[in-house]
């Protein structure tokens, strides 16, 4: 007992620090834009904190790749949406249904066909926007946060 709720622990601190590696990389792979910014704004983008006039490049330092990506242009300029998503399973229920199977019976010899209940969980899988950012040439205009 005790060694399995060590291995969960150590396996907590990982991905603990995957997520802020995550986030340190891509401040890492974008360190002269991040760099040039004031220190107030570097801390909002450690906080995972956008505003409006932030560029693509900013907003990808907080938040990472995002799920989805659409652009439009039209007479008034060009525009582009980032989405993230995050997924869960959502229970549906279940079912009972029976497993033919053939065994062997110990006091004939002979073989018969047995069913077995077998009950299936179903489970569907839910996406769920939490965050959609629209730029406006290169700057966010409008930001979607759904808690």
């Amino acid at each position: 007992m005790r060694r399995s709720l060590h291995l969960v622990f150590i396996v907590l601190t990982a991905l603990v620090f995957a997520g802020c590696n995550s986030l340190d990389s891509r401040i890492r792979a974008n360190q002269a834009a991040f760099s040039a910014l004031d220190p107030q704004t570097q801390q909002k983008i450690r906080q995972q904190i956008v505003e409006v006039g932030y560029t693509p490049d900013m907003v990808y330092m907080a938040y990472g790749e995002p799920t989805r990506k659409s652009f439009k242009s039209n007479e008034k300029g060009s525009f582009m949406t980032w989405s993230y998503q995050v997924s869960h399973d959502e229970y549906e229920g279940s079912s009972l249904h029976y497993r033919r199977s053939v065994a062997v019976d110990p006091r004939t010899g002979r073989r018969v066909i047995v069913h077995r209940p077998v009950v299936t969980d179903y489970y569907s899988e839910q996406n769920e926007e939490i965050l959609r950012v629209e730029f406006k040439d290169g700057r966010v205009t409008s930001i979607e946060q759904n808690n």
